[in-house]
């Protein structure tokens, strides 16, 4: 049986299992306090969890927990929940927005090799064929994600897990926006671009992602490069690149679990 192997590199930075199990730990923890905080009664046992509580939940528990209760919420749930939240998001990505020049925005990219499922399996995942939930299964800064968000679709998450989350819809292509500061990588012959917009009134807020494969004969490599705002903080950025991480990962172990 053929079995599952990947490679994760961050500017040209190899990073373990382990290490991005203890970021997306830290994740779901922050999520967990931030659905606390919100009013939502998180559950162990059918005990109502603390804050306190929650630092206290192993890994495996708190993703768990995390799963439960933004499956639970759903869209509708989860954009009542954060209108406020949500409302102040969008105010501060129109201000980064002011004056936007592409040359100056901040790029972050992370390269994944995968071996022992294909692409469009792996990206099956992230855009909810195999599962409806199952984009929420794996990156706890998914808040709502319906369909494919590259493609036309619809979600919310804080990207680079920073601030906070924004509702947004994707528009996908297979060019490389004009002015970014990146180019398109000769080595891998496909590419898929996404870019965003508010859901509330369309404003593109320049903030995307364009991830180009390489298919294998067991696999795939994928060169995944964020992009936002200059006036954006660097740190958005710097942590999507782990999100995508993350999230191909996820998605890959998920794809390879179900196909068995």
């Amino acid at each position: 049986m053929t079995n599952l192997t990947y490679k994760v590199f961050i500017d040209d930075t190899a990073y373990t299992q382990t290490q991005l199990d203890r970021y997306q730990y830290e994740r779901t923890l922050h999520v967990l306090h931030e659905l606390k905080a919100l009013g939502v009664d998180l559950r162990l046992d059918n005990q109502s969890l603390s804050h306190t509580d929650l630092n206290w939940l192993v890994p495996e528990v708190a993703t768990k927990i995390s799963y439960q209760a933004r499956t639970t919420l759903g869209e509708k749930g989860m954009l009542q929940l954060f209108r406020d939240v949500e409302a102040d998001a969008e105010r501060r990505w129109k201000a980064y927005n002011q004056d936007y020049d592409p040359r100056q925005s901040h790029i972050g990219t992370t390269i994944t090799e995968v071996s022992g499922i294909g692409f469009q399996e792996t990206m099956s995942v992230i855009n909810g064929s195999f599962d409806s939930n199952a984009a929420l299964s794996v990156n706890p800064e998914h808040y709502i994600i319906i369909g494919d968000i590259h493609s036309g679709q619809r979600g919310m998450e804080a990207f680079g897990m920073f601030g906070e989350p924004v509702y947004v819809h994707g528009i996908a292509s297979q060019t490389i926006p004009d002015g970014l500061p990146f180019e398109r990588d000769s080595d891998y012959p496909m590419i898929v671009c996404g870019q965003f917009l508010l859901k509330s009134d369309d404003t593109p807020i320049h903030v995307g992602a364009c991830h180009q494969v390489r298919p294998s004969a067991t696999g795939f490599t994928l060169k995944s490069t964020f992009f936002c705002p200059g006036k954006a903080p660097q740190a958005i950025a710097d942590g999507h690149k782990l999100h995508f991480a993350t999230e191909i990962i996820n998605s890959a172990k998920y794809a390879f679990m179900h196909q068995q």
